[in-house]
């Protein structure tokens, strides 16, 4: 319980009058941690805190960098930024030694902030002070951590700076205009001539490789399905890691605005919610690999294998597949010659910039293509959307079509396909045809970003598990059915293949909702059936993971 004496002693209630100090008291919240606990994590709600006794320090994640800003003692407050700006909380705050505190919720610290003036002025002054932290903290942080040189027009330069982006790590451009090289160079004096993706993560400090030898759970795609199987199990305890082979967030990573999805009511970019995710996984712990692609799946049920390109191996004990689904290809003349040098596949918002004041076409009638439209319009001359069909209004979502109304730049191209592209150093015209006569016509564009559909990444999983036609995965009930070969008692559980302790979840699995939400949902729903799935694992197996663990001595050994 929270006393006067323990308030008198923080500077923001020294002048509070022996009546407004009890009755803060009263409706204080007694929290006491440890050495090393958490008192609160940055984007969860705020609260007003007062130091009784103890020192904790203060951290931000800026950039994919975790940032020490400051430590609080005995008599410091703390708390009010984000209340007084309205926002989640901006940092985060672990006991750095055993602490005492007093916490105030957000109706008793406005009404302490309303009615007792010193409170205000000592609250007012010490937000102005960590302002200035955060500010200077932001600048130093969001220095370039490289610098990527060469043309505009190169495919190697687009997927740097397209990784980059995804991954919110501050960069510089320098053009060089004839340079076929991508040279990346860093403020050391290191450089990369041509790099692959994996060896710029790993300039950049991110995980390629797993750090331990087994795992209870192994994660194949890190789209919004993985990331959410991803913070439950690690959350939950299990051993997770989490393999992406690219930059995480999937295809909903590369949206330009989701409109849609519950508690956001002013949206929130695909890149934004990814970043938010990877940040939640790590806070929990999973072991998180990038660039790195899953090639197969070996072994038996408990006895998992995942082989990684390079014959790298990750052993564990159930695995939740999570690939999600590619970009259809376009098949239109010339197309491939400019593949990430005029012609993209999703929004790419790496090349906001390149376009401004261009003219772009966007191929897709779908939700994904008028969210790219909207942002694209932020920058370019002119959008034009490309549809077969007459109008948007059976493929796209009202609310969207409601809002592309509203831009003068944007239009749509109906009845039309595009069966070829032309240029020469850069793209420069497209070859339109008109589904309903044939006719062919040039149109003048600098940029095509296509949106034509998606097919499931499964062809890595051989015949490892039952798929459909067109390679989406079979569970439950539709894998138990072709599964004569089952060899467990039970039925396969909703979300499991036709192979014990493997599981689909989001857009790569049969007849899936293919929303965020419906993803997030499944890659949770998945972790629950995971946990059912190690209660049926062979003692044997739990004795491997104990000596490994050192949990146990090994036989002959005290």
């Amino acid at each position: 319980m929270i006393t006067t004496t323990d308030l008198r002693g923080v500077k923001a209630f020294k002048e509070l009058d022996d009546g407004a100090l009890a009755l803060a008291a009263s409706r204080s919240a007694d929290i006491r941690l440890k050495t090393g606990e958490w008192l609160i994590h940055e984007g969860e709600a705020p609260k007003f805190f007062a130091v009784v006794a103890g020192k904790l320090e203060i951290s931000k994640q800026v950039a994919g960098q975790t940032t020490v800003l400051r430590t609080y003692e005995t008599g410091d407050t703390f708390g009010e930024v984000p209340l007084l700006l309205g926002s989640s909380s901006v940092v985060s705050v672990m006991a750095t030694e055993p602490c005492h505190l007093a916490a105030l919720d957000t109706t008793e610290f406005w009404r302490l902030m309303h009615t007792q003036e010193p409170f205000a002025k000592s609250v007012s002054a010490d937000m102005a002070d960590r302002i200035t932290t955060l500010w200077s903290s932001a600048m130093e942080v969001q220095r370039a951590r490289c610098t990527i040189v060469g043309d505009p027009n190169s495919p190697d330069c687009h997927r740097m700076r397209d990784f980059l982006t995804r991954l919110h790590v501050p960069f510089d451009w320098e053009e060089r205009r004839g340079d076929p090289s991508c040279l990346v160079t860093f403020g050391d004096g290191k450089q990369l001539k041509s790099p692959t993706i994996r060896e710029l993560a790993e300039a950049i400090e991110l995980r390629t490789s797993p750090r331990e030898h087994c795992y209870e759970v192994a994660i194949v795609g890190a789209g919004p399905a993985g990331l959410a199987a991803a913070v439950y199990g690690a959350s939950e305890g299990l051993r997770t890691i989490l393999i992406e082979r690219e930059a995480p967030g999937g295809q909903a990573g590369m949206s330009s605005r989701i409109e849609n999805y519950l508690g956001f009511p002013n949206g929130i970019s695909g890149e934004d919610l990814a970043d938010r995710a990877f940040r939640q996984v790590n806070r929990f712990g999973a072991d998180v690999v990038v660039t790195r692609e899953a090639v197969r799946i070996e072994g038996e049920p408990y006895a998992r294998r995942i082989i990684l390109d390079g014959d790298e191996v990750v052993h564990c004990r159930s695995i939740i597949i999570a690939t999600g689904v590619s970009y259809r290809y376009l098949d239109a003349r010339g197309c491939q010659d400019f593949l990430n040098r005029g012609v993209y596949y999703g929004a790419a918002q790496a090349e906001a910039r390149r376009v401004g004041g261009r003219r772009i076409h966007l191929l897709g009638g779908g939700n994904s293509a008028g969210q790219a439209a909207m942002f694209f319009s932020d920058f370019a001359e002119h959008v034009h959307i490309i549809i077969r069909s007459g109008d948007l209004a059976t493929t796209m979502s009202h609310y969207l079509i409601a809002e592309l109304s509203t831009r003068p730049n944007i239009s749509v191209i109906a009845n039309s396909e595009v069966v070829g592209v032309d240029g020469k150093a850069e793209l420069e015209s497209l070859t339109l045809r008109d589904v309903r006569d044939r006719s062919e016509r040039p149109e003048r564009s600098d940029a095509l970003f296509v949106f034509i559909g998606a097919d499931a990444h499964t062809e890595w999983l051989g015949d490892c598990v039952a798929t459909d036609r067109l390679g989406y995965i079979l569970t439950g009930q539709a894998a138990a059915g072709l599964s004569r070969s089952w060899p467990l008692s039970r039925e396969p559980f909703l979300l499991e293949t036709n192979q014990p302790g493997i599981f689909a979840v989001g857009d790569v699995r049969k007849d899936s909702v293919k929303r965020v939400a419906s993803g997030v949902g499944e890659g949770a729903t998945a972790i629950t059936m995971v946990h059912q799935i190690l209660t049926e694992v062979p003692e044997e197996f739990k004795v491997q993971d104990a000596l490994r663990e050192g949990l146990v001595a090994a036989p002959g050994r005290p």
